[in-house]
């Protein structure tokens, strides 16, 4: 463990090294939760748009604040990194060594959240309580199972993005598909909007699929849309697709070692 203790504090200083870069990646998220706030006040003062979408108007706004605010905390981007170490020949360094590369990436992650948690989680707080403070159904039992639906949001997150990033085992060049797979999983994973609004097929696919339970699923638990029921059912569903895209990563990264070669330099 104090190899990884050392990954991890690698992380944070790399998360730290460019501060101008990470102030104004924090910065940005200001701007779409601007946008989108101004556009569901229109929609919810001009237009009876509680009984289409199913959320209150309070409940729309602290969604879409909390959900950009969640998008930041559990985005991965570790993927990049795979890409680099499997196209440069730098997973050498990691195969001859006494060191697990999956753990190695999840410990350099979670560093790399620390000072993004330590910016936005007090955000997220005043946020909470605000919505507390204008009658929202929340209670400190409610937030306690948020944050730990979070931690968990985050490991998935990283699990799934880790085996995104082991397509370059097969894949020469894949930069422009982690772009795009990227903005794609932001959408489906509602870090924009919530899709369960479309309600249907869209809404089951939703509870379906792993990728809401990043963001839609913890930020509808402090948004008070679901039961303690339906709370508990998540979470496990969450656990579930974690030992999934455990079980698959072991299995790519088992399959392409037997493949690995550095293109490049």
């Amino acid at each position: 463990m104090k190899t990884y203790r050392c990954v991890f504090l690698m992380g944070v200083e790399k998360a730290l090294e460019y501060r101008v870069n990470f102030l104004l990646s924090m910065l940005s998220a200001a701007f779409p939760i601007i946008v989108q706030a101004t556009m569901w006040n229109f929609l919810y003062t001009h237009s009876d748009a509680a009984a289409v979408f199913g959320y209150g108007h309070g409940q729309i706004l602290m969604y879409t604040l909390l959900a950009t605010l969640v998008s930041q905390m559990v985005g991965a981007g570790v993927e990049w990194e795979i890409n680099g170490d499997i196209k440069n020949g730098g997973l050498n360094k990691y195969l001859v060594r006494p060191v697990d590369y999956r753990w190695y990436c999840f410990f350099g992650f979670l560093g790399q959240k620390v000072p993004r948690f330590a910016v936005v989680g007090p955000v997220a707080a005043v946020i909470i309580a605000l919505g507390m403070w204008q009658g929202l159904p929340l209670s400190p039992g409610r937030v306690l199972v948020f944050a730990v639906s979070l931690v968990l949001a985050v490991v998935l997150n990283f699990q799934i993005f880790f085996c995104i990033g082991l397509l370059a085992y097969w894949l020469t060049d894949v930069d422009k598909l982690f772009g795009t797979v990227s903005i794609v999983i932001t959408v489906i994973s509602g870090g924009i909007f919530p899709l369960d609004i479309f309600g249907g097929t869209v809404e089951f696919l939703v509870n379906l699929l792993p990728f809401g339970y990043t963001t839609q699923f913890p930020v509808n638990i402090i948004n008070g849309r679901f039961g303690w029921g339906r709370v508990g059912a998540g979470m496990a569903v969450q656990c579930a697709w974690i030992l999934a895209f455990v079980c698959l990563g072991g299995q790519l990264w088992k399959r392409g070692s037997r493949r690995y070669m550095a293109v490049g330099g």
